[in-house]
């Protein structure tokens, strides 16, 4: 399942506040398989879901003070919309792409989690 929750949003790491051009949340199940000891059945068993943010970044002033901390792993807080949404995620991938007109995009990957949590 994914939810996008658009333009509205923005991204706080360190202090440091910037506006997000787009969140995605991402959420599947996780499970595992339970094979008994000589049977051909294999049980699967559901042990809870993981979330994956990503978020895209357009380069401006504002972002250029948060790079330096998601590019270490840290986490952040996600915040936005009309019923004052928030959330906790832990940095689990960083790229950056140059398009033509010149304004580099970032996209940052990361698992949704409880503030002081490491997944």
């Amino acid at each position: 399942m994914a939810i996008t929750l658009g333009k509205d949003c923005s991204i706080s790491v360190g202090g440091a506040v910037s506006g997000v051009r787009d969140v995605q949340l991402s959420t599947a199940a996780r499970t595992i398989e339970v094979e008994e000891y000589a049977s051909r059945y294999v049980a699967v068993y559901q042990t809870g879901f993981s979330e994956t943010v990503t978020i895209e970044l357009n380069d401006d002033a504002s972002v250029s003070g948060l790079v330096a901390h998601l590019i270490a792993g840290t986490d952040f807080t996600v915040s936005g919309g009309e019923g004052g949404w928030s959330f906790p995620a832990v940095v689990t991938g960083f790229s950056e792409s140059n398009p033509l007109d010149g304004v580099a995009t970032f996209t940052v990957t990361a698992q949704r989690t409880k503030l002081g949590w490491r997944t």
